[in-house]
């Protein structure tokens, strides 16, 4: 582990140690299971999609405002976050955030549309140190993720 490494566990944490960072912000990870999701003669989720158990993993969260619209169909929030993730952790766990995976933050569900691995030092390929997803809002009622539970 380098220094700059070390700077970075330091600045956000290292959840496999359970140890907070500085920064200190966690956020799930969902990925969809595509072999406990149902499919259609069409290839489409016909009862939804099945997602894996969440992954927990220290960033660095670049949250918009929210942004209340309302439509034909009543008001809907709209939110848009940049997510930070060490990439050599990532590396060292064997998980990197995909498009379309779900993050579960601030009592919210976003989809990562896009996603950036170019933070090199000094130019070299070989020194890539973050994965930069961006991700925007989505509604609870189109994910199988939310547990219930007994009131």
């Amino acid at each position: 582990m380098d220094v700059i490494d070390r700077f970075n566990r330091e600045l956000v944490g290292d959840p496999k140690k359970d140890k907070c960072g500085i920064i200190d912000q966690v956020v799930y990870v969902y990925r969809v299971s595509a072999e406990d999701t149902a499919t259609n003669m069409y290839g489409e989720s016909s009862s939804g999609k099945v997602f894996r158990p969440g992954v927990k993993l220290n960033c660095i969260i670049d949250a918009e405002d929210l942004n209340f619209e309302t439509d034909d169909f009543g008001p809907d929030n709209r939110q848009n976050a940049t997510f930070a993730f060490q990439r050599d952790y990532l590396v060292e766990i064997k998980f990197r955030p995909d498009i379309g995976d779900i993050i579960s933050w601030n009592e919210g569900y976003f989809e990562i549309s896009s996603f950036n691995e170019n933070q090199l030092i000094g130019g070299d390929y070989n020194r890539n140190f973050s994965i930069v997803a961006q991700a925007h809002l989505v509604r609870l009622p189109t994910l199988n993720i939310e547990e219930f539970r007994s009131i």
